[in-house]
């Protein structure tokens, strides 16, 4: 299926805009006028394109809303609620504006025949791949309330790690930015006074000193090619992204990285593991559930090894014995072929990624501890250069005297 942008227009002078994963241009012109309006524009885009960053940029769901979302459906589900009346409910306690349109929307379309699975993927920007085949599998089987527990649990853990990190990492960066801003004042403000002064005096300004006021007297074209070379490692590194094999290699020399290396192997293996345990329960097929696991990861060489696992799967082998033990630990290997042994292979898949879970709370506590010492003694780095490169010439000026 491919991703397609269009927009409408009904006889009232009404338009529709929107984004939907279909089979053909076709299927989306059908869709559009089964809404009541008549196709103006269908164009066929990818999730690289601006049309869509900037569509999921402006009507971004945090993984918290998703998480409220899921169970409030699940519950009122199990309390014998019909689907349209749980989904209208449930956006007027809305309070994201985008998600209760969203959401109305969708109650909309269920209610003239559409599926929830269907009328999801009008909005991919929102929901996920793995979102809207766990609720297929979910209405396929007739255990779409469990499915929709299981996908509320995975965004909460997933809400949780990412306020987490975020709490973290605020300090640093208030330190971070408060410093910058001192260092920015001392370099424009204070030292071209002290400048001055040494001068007059004829005071014979040391290296270090001569290098900060010619930084500060610059700051302007300092500053620009700072963000110049940023911005060209920003350019190299997406121009890198077009191919494979140079971005296989990238990603895998950030896996060698002390700590950092191991975490992100440690949260892809949890995610991986997570959204298999999810896309399994709900009665996907474990070769699919693979094939959509691997969607979501970014690492592509930890992808090109999972892309070799799901070869492996479709040739009948088992997936214990397919996973790779430079990526995925012994033990979590060892759960997963017990419970292909066992039949339990989603109960086993849950149990490793509770392993893994607690392997990235332990590591990312590592690395959020680390941060703040770190930033603390760059910054003291800093402003004692400045320090020292005022302090030096004034010793040399009461030399004078």
């Amino acid at each position: 299926m491919s991703l397609y942008y269009y927009k409408g227009k009904n006889f009232a002078g009404s338009k529709t805009i929107g984004m939907v994963e279909a089979e053909s241009d076709y299927a989306v012109a059908k869709k559009i006028k089964n809404d009541g309006y008549i196709p103006v524009k269908i164009k066929s885009i990818d999730k690289n394109s601006f049309i869509y960053i900037l569509a999921a940029l402006f009507n971004r769901i945090t993984f918290f809303e998703l998480a409220i979302f899921c169970r409030h459906l699940a519950i009122m589900l199990d309390s014998g609620v019909s689907i349209v009346e749980s989904l209208s409910s449930i956006a007027k306690q809305t309070k994201n504006s985008k998600l209760h349109k969203i959401i109305m929307n969708i109650s909309r379309q269920v209610e003239r025949g559409s599926s929830l699975s269907d009328s999801c993927k009008n909005y991919p920007y929102a929901f996920s791949d793995v979102f809207i085949s766990a609720i297929e599998a979910g209405e396929i089987s007739g255990n779409l309330s469990e499915a929709l527990q299981l996908l509320s649990e995975y965004y909460s853990s997933n809400s949780k790690q990412s306020e987490k990190i975020k709490n973290a990492l605020t300090y640093p960066a208030i330190l971070g930015v408060a410093s910058i801003g001192t260092i920015i004042f001392l370099s424009t403000k204070v030292l071209p006074v002290y400048a001055n002064i040494f001068s007059s005096a004829g005071v014979q300004l040391p290296r270090v000193t001569r290098i900060l006021i010619s930084v500060s007297s610059n700051m302007v074209e300092f500053c620009l090619g700072i963000l110049i070379f940023l911005s060209s490692i920003f350019f190299i590194t997406l121009q890198s992204k077009k191919s494979f094999s140079i971005a296989c290699r990238i990603d895998e020399l950030k896996l060698s990285i002390p700590l950092i290396g191991k975490l992100i192997k440690n949260e892809t293996s949890a995610q991986v593991i997570k959204l298999l345990n999810i896309l399994v329960s709900s009665g996907i097929p474990i070769l699919k559930a693979l094939e959509i696991s691997m969607g979501t990861v970014k690492n592509q060489f930890i992808k090109k090894e999972l892309y070799a696992v799901w070869e492996g799967l479709k040739q009948g082998k088992n997936l214990a014995g397919l996973m790779p033990d430079n990526i995925f630990s012994p033990l979590a290997l060892e759960m997963i072929f017990i419970g292909e042994e066992s039949g339990n292979l989603a109960e086993m898949l849950d149990k490793a990624a509770s392993f893994y879970e607690e392997e990235v709370k332990i590591l990312s506590d590592k690395i959020t501890v680390l941060i703040e010492p770190v930033m603390i003694i760059f910054m003291t780095i800093l402003v004692s250069f400045i320090v020292i490169s005022v302090v030096i010439p004034m010793f040399d000026v009461y030399n004078l005297f």
